[in-house]
């Protein structure tokens, strides 16, 4: 399987359907992917390529959006990890909310809308998830769906 010639299609595919312009993977990040042992299933490169994007807040996948499931575990065993925090400092609370409003939304798409699918995917408890998206302002888990469409 050629990985970086698949992860840069892929990145093209989801960042032009997300409407963000992620142009490029970084080269920890390819690294990170090309060290990753994928039991030649291409489809598991493109989800984990489609939530790197969807956790993506700059205009390069970088390895921390790579952190997911097993990719964390891959990059721990390579004792290093790729955090990019400028001299002035970040917000963390505002940072994590708005990582948690990402992956809640994706979840709502991945599902249609449907919260209970949602929350099994994102393993956490029906309740929280209703919780989570009021918070977030988010009143009907089909509306992001329709309006995401």
């Amino acid at each position: 399987m050629d990985v970086p010639i698949l992860a840069q299609h892929f990145l093209e595919k989801y960042s032009q359907e997300s409407g963000k312009e992620i142009r490029q993977i970084s080269s920890y990040a390819l690294k990170v992917l090309l060290d990753y042992s994928f039991p030649g299933n291409v489809r598991e490169l493109e989800n984990i390529v489609e939530r790197s994007v969807a956790l993506e807040t700059s205009n390069i996948i970088l390895p921390d959006s790579l952190t997911l499931s097993r990719f964390k575990k891959e990059m721990e065993k390579n004792g290093e990890t790729d955090f990019d925090i400028p001299p002035e400092g970040i917000d963390l609370e505002e940072e994590v909310g708005k990582l948690e409003k990402q992956l809640l939304l994706k979840a709502l798409q991945r599902t249609s809308g449907e919260m209970k699918k949602a929350a099994e995917l994102l393993n956490i408890p029906y309740r929280s998830i209703r919780y989570r998206l009021e918070k977030y302002g988010i009143k009907n888990g089909k509306d992001v769906v329709n309006h995401d469409s």
